[in-house]
């Protein structure tokens, strides 16, 4: 018979223990949770011969790698795109067609930067620009794109960076606000270690709403009011191995019952996760629960 967890602090529902016969389960550090303070990012940040990765090319990777607060290492390479470089361009960046005509092409650097971000989880200032053009060129070379995790600087600034405090969300505001050591030039790896200090002020601003593991990471910047956040701690003393939980309703109605491979994972995203799903898919809705 299934052991009754509902001892745990957690109003509203119900946990109920894995069946102890069978194969014993190990957990992964994905139903654990890494801390953020152990967690390898790669910010990587772009120059480009234009806006679109359909019609314009690479021109330069700057990318530093972190953990702890610790820089681990850099990355930095002009690249010849194969075409000269607009002069609109050369006036943002200050990169020439001279500056990267003998630099190696992206067939070459980019094998080499995706070595460099391995297993790392990626981060960028507005990183669907930069991520589609690395997709692009790993499309070109018939490379497999690792599908790394991707953090949107932007996204997390949108979140707790206020009107009042920014008038908008571009790197060199928040490098600004933030004290960053290094100022935006609009250069790869001058901006990829602005976007380091930008990241790490955003974290700490994060922690403070309950964003303190990886998993908490992938979904930091849905819209999910502060104060539930910050009730994601609840979960910590849950088991880690698969189980089944339900959600009771204030007149002890069964609401909802779920399983899932790592009841504190799971229990964690009511508390983090804004609901994704269609109305009427099965699933019941966190926005329309009431946290205690």
């Amino acid at each position: 018979m299934a052991e009754n967890l509902s001892h745990h602090a957690i109003p509203g529902r119900r946990l109920l223990a894995a069946p102890t016969h069978g194969a014993p389960v190990q957990p992964s550090f994905a139903d654990l949770g890494v801390p953020l303070h152990e967690v390898t990012f790669v910010v990587v940040d772009l120059e480009t011969t234009g806006g679109s990765p359909s019609s314009s090319a690479i021109t330069e990777i700057g990318a530093v790698k972190v953990r702890g607060g610790r820089v681990l290492g850099e990355f930095q390479s002009l690249i010849n795109p194969g075409v000269p470089i607009p002069p609109v361009i050369t006036v943002l960046t200050g990169i020439t067609t001279a500056m990267v005509i003998t630099a190696p092409p992206v067939t070459q650097v980019l094998p080499a930067f995706l070595e460099f971000a391995h297993g790392a989880v990626l981060v960028a200032h507005n990183a669907g620009f930069d991520v589609g053009f690395l997709k692009a060129a790993t499309r070109s070379m018939d490379l497999v794109w690792p599908a790394p995790q991707v953090v949107d600087t932007v996204r997390l600034a949108r979140r707790v960076v206020t009107k009042e405090e920014a008038p908008n969300h571009k790197l060199a505001t928040l490098a600004g606000l933030f004290g960053a050591a290094t100022e935006p030039t609009h250069r790869a790896l001058d901006d990829a270690r602005a976007t380091v200090d930008v990241l790490h002020a955003l974290l700490g601003r994060m922690a403070s709403l309950g964003v303190t593991h990886l998993e908490d990471l992938a979904t930091a910047a849905d819209p999910v009011p502060p104060a539930r956040r910050r009730k994601a701690h609840l979960a910590q003393d849950l088991p880690t191995g698969p189980g089944v939980y339900q959600f009771i309703g204030p007149n002890r109605q069964v609401l909802y019952i779920g399983t899932a491979t790592s009841l504190r994972r799971r229990v964690r995203t009511y508390f983090t996760a804004a609901e994704k799903r269609a109305p009427g898919s099965g699933r019941w809705s966190t926005s329309r629960w009431r946290w205690t």
